[in-house]
């Protein structure tokens, strides 16, 4: 029944979003009290190391804890081989890794122990959230993203403020959050009781790794079309420079905060939806619905977005506001590419995001080279649009095959063009009150155009 679809998604968005908002508010709250005590050159340093980490955990892991949490979903799922087995390769895997600790120090890579350690943790963490999610146990995932914020607050901010131990600090936050988040899950969700030595499957261990070693690449396309940048704007122009850059980032958060809440919905939701008679037109509706309410929050950002950022971060990081409504367009193409994504991964076809995801890669790595030296950080942030923009255009068209979804193009097309009048209004006319009553009759327009969408996802929940 469609009642139940979007009864069943609504009822997982609001557990995903008390965790989710939560956990995002803390840290976004920390942003400015951070950068208070952490120079731009020292905060760039810990974001290039949280980067690196991060393009690192589906390396070393070949992604499993994404097959996790597909495979545990099916009907027939042998819950307890699953969780054994991908736990045993997790493990002996950051064992491999461990390897390259000499060859770190040989080459004096910065902080190479806390590296190690945090992706320790980090591999544990995506494969226990992956797995909890799957099975059912929403709750405890919603409270473990709000657990672990509450704890890299607490630390933080005796680590950073009260101990004045800058980048040291902010590494001993992460790692801590991250291990409390591992003890959390494990003991809450009683994982040891998934757990046993028989359990572990070579022929199953298999089955996984062919799901998830396409997805390795679209790991890849959040680094190169986003992360990626901060690698690029570091060999430009410099580390100080990707302070400001990792500032700006943060604004756009708030767009993935709540695509995310979506997203962890979202996937159960189309999973269990793909072989239903009514598939198309669910998933259309969703998505339409998603552009709508992602572009009205966007032209809400972008009406506070300067006497925000005189609030919420250093004098000296001010000038990154410049930079965030092109990264607020790249979140929404982003958030879009996704959405797609997903129709990939109910369909067990992930060679499909490998492909596609080969193609934004080339693509953004192109732009980065390209507009970075011309433009400086504006052109870190039109490369990432151009890169998502680029995935989501290659995504629209190779999923007809699996499920054609039939996008309000009058509908997106001006609304990219509002948000884009939004943005240029923003960048190009000086500050003064007129520029605000431009800026809020552009989203009055955005409302009014959108709001169609949403009430049509209402609407089907009376269909049967």
């Amino acid at each position: 029944m469609a009642d139940g679809k979007v009864k069943k998604l609504a009822s997982n968005l609001g557990i995903f979003a008390i965790g989710n908002l939560g956990s995002k508010l803390i840290s976004f709250i920390l942003i400015p009290i951070f950068t208070r005590y952490m120079s731009t050159a020292h905060f760039g340093q810990v974001d290039l190391i949280t980067t690196t980490v991060n393009m690192l955990l589906p390396i070393v892991a070949l992604s499993i804890a994404d097959a996790v949490f597909r495979f545990v979903m099916d009907t027939d799922a042998d819950v307890k081989a699953i969780f054994s087995t991908s736990l045993s390769f997790t493990l002996c895997t950051f064992l491999l890794a461990i390897v390259a600790l000499p060859l770190m120090i040989f080459f004096q890579v910065q902080y190479a122990g806390y590296l190690l350690v945090y992706l320790a943790f980090g591999l544990l963490q995506a494969l226990f959230q992956n797995f909890i999610r799957g099975i059912g146990y929403v709750r405890i995932f919603a409270m473990n993203g709000l657990l672990s914020s509450v704890v890299l607050a607490v630390i933080g901010t005796i680590k950073i403020v009260v101990l004045r131990q800058g980048v040291v600090g902010y590494l001993d936050a992460l790692i801590i959050s991250a291990f409390v988040s591992v003890v959390f899950m494990f003991c809450s969700a009683q994982l040891w009781k998934f757990y046993s030595f028989s359990g572990n499957n070579a022929k199953l261990l298999k089955t996984l790794l062919v799901y998830s070693v396409p997805l390795i690449p679209n790991a890849f396309l959040w680094f190169f079309t986003n992360d990626a940048s901060r690698f690029f704007v570091v060999g430009f122009l410099g580390l100080a420079a990707n302070g400001l850059y990792a500032v700006a980032t943060k604004i756009p958060t708030i767009i993935n905060v709540f695509y995310n809440i979506f997203s962890q919905a979202w996937q159960i939701s189309a999973v269990e939806e793909y072989e239903s008679d009514q598939r198309e037109k669910f998933f259309s509706s969703v998505f339409n619905a998603n552009v709508g309410c992602s572009v009205i929050l966007i032209g809400g950002i972008l009406i506070f977005i300067r006497p925000v950022m005189t609030i919420y971060a250093g004098e000296s990081y001010f000038e990154a506001w410049k930079i965030v409504p092109v990264l607020l367009i790249a979140s929404f193409f982003s958030n879009l590419s996704s959405f797609y994504g997903t129709i990939y991964l109910a369909a067990k076809k992930t060679v499909g995001i490998m492909k596609t995801t080969i193609y934004g890669m080339l693509a953004n790595v192109i732009f980065n080279i390209t507009l970075i030296p011309l433009m400086g950080l504006q052109g870190a942030g039109i490369g990432s649009a151009l890169g998502f923009a680029f995935v989501t255009l290659v995504r629209m068209h190779d999923t007809k095959k699996m499920i054609e979804i039939r996008v309000n193009w009058a509908q997106m097309l001006v609304s990219i063009a509002l948000i884009l009048g939004m943005t240029g209004v923003q960048i190009f006319i000086p500050a003064s009150s007129y520029v605000t009553e431009i800026l809020v009759g552009l989203l009055f327009s955005l409302i009014i155009i959108n709001i169609q969408s949403v009430i049509k996802v209402k609407k089907f929940r009376g269909e049967k």
